[in-house]
């Protein structure tokens, strides 16, 4: 009898504590699911849903955002995700999977007043100056065959990311009713946040000797139009594109002519470039980040103030 009494009684405990374990356990797999493919939309989703759905990135550790190939099991998540925010143009890849949901999919960048390289062209002269010179066919040759596209990066302009903010803290509140709830406080925290980055680049950047900034390929357009700068870039909105060498002639003059004191180049692309450009110009190379690529060490904000004090010191802003 106590042999049959002690079986049962561990039998209720072992039963006890798999039952509380099951109820104490957050499961993940319940929560509604998000996934995009830019770090920055992955912040903003993530700040804002504060726990109350999976945020997935698939934006990759290195290399070229825009050539971001999907395994499976990335598909999959896809494919299943409650709620998928792709940024058009950003990764064909993403983009062609994310048109294959019925529902869920929530394209981010129509709503933000998209840039698109035809408006980078017009702040550099370089569509003008192709006309004046002849060189009708010189945007085909040197990467700037893609006048017409949406430019992606509009999280390098903090008002356009607050705008996001409103826009997908609603699409996340119908996740469900936490997510309803959550939203409320977070929306206007991010929000918060961002106006208060805004300030601080307009105050940074109010009184500098130099207003134009010479990258490696044209994705600063909307830091640019945000901040009152000019943009002049070496290739289009592909860092892959090879410049050509009237290209390359093209902004060594322009840069001379505006009397730039630095050349920013990109972690990810190669330096070959920016420094032919920072020889022939006689400047130091600086690096901006585009935030198009995962971070594990800093956040968004924190990685736009180290773009900002890149461009302080390439700007020689007081």
């Amino acid at each position: 009898m106590k042999i049959l009494l002690a079986f049962l009684t561990s039998s209720l405990i072992l039963a006890g504590c798999s039952n509380a374990a099951e109820d104490s356990q957050p499961a993940s797999e319940s929560l509604p699911s998000i996934v995009t493919g830019s770090f920055a939309v992955a912040w903003l989703a993530s700040s804002i849903s504060d726990g109350c759905a999976v945020v997935t990135d698939l934006a990759p550790s290195g290399g070229d955002a825009h050539d971001l190939e999907l395994t499976a099991s990335q598909t999959a998540s896809i494919l299943d995700a409650d709620l998928v925010v792709p940024v058009d143009g950003l990764q064909p890849a993403f983009d062609a999977v994310a048109e294959s949901k019925s529902s869920g999919v929530f394209d981010i960048l129509d709503l933000l007043d998209p840039l698109t390289a035809e408006d980078h062209a017009d702040e550099d002269g370089h569509e003008d100056h192709a006309d004046e010179d002849g060189h009708a066919d010189h945007a085909d040759e040197d990467g700037h065959e893609d006048h017409g596209l949406l430019d992606p990066h509009f999280w390098l302009d903090p008002k356009r990311v607050s705008d996001a903010a409103g826009f997908l803290g609603a699409e996340i509140s119908k996740l469900s009713a936490d997510c309803a709830t959550k939203v409320e406080v977070t929306v206007p925290a991010v929000q918060a946040q961002l106006e208060d980055l805004t300030q601080e680049f307009e105050t940074s950047l109010a009184t500098c000797s130099s207003r134009t900034i010479v990258v490696s390929h044209e994705a600063f357009g909307y830091l640019a139009d945000a901040f009152n700068l000019e943009q002049i870039g070496v290739a289009g909105l592909d860092p892959e594109g090879e410049p050509s060498a009237a290209r390359l002639k093209e902004v060594i003059d322009l840069a001379n002519s505006l009397g730039v004191s630095a050349v920013f180049t990109e972690s990810t692309v190669n330096p070959d470039v920016a420094q032919t450009l920072a020889d022939a110009l006689e400047v130091g190379i600086l690096t901006l980040d585009p935030l198009e690529i995962a971070s594990v060490s800093k956040d968004y904000i924190s990685l736009m103030q180290t773009n900002l004090e890149a461009l302080r010191s390439g700007l020689n802003c007081s």
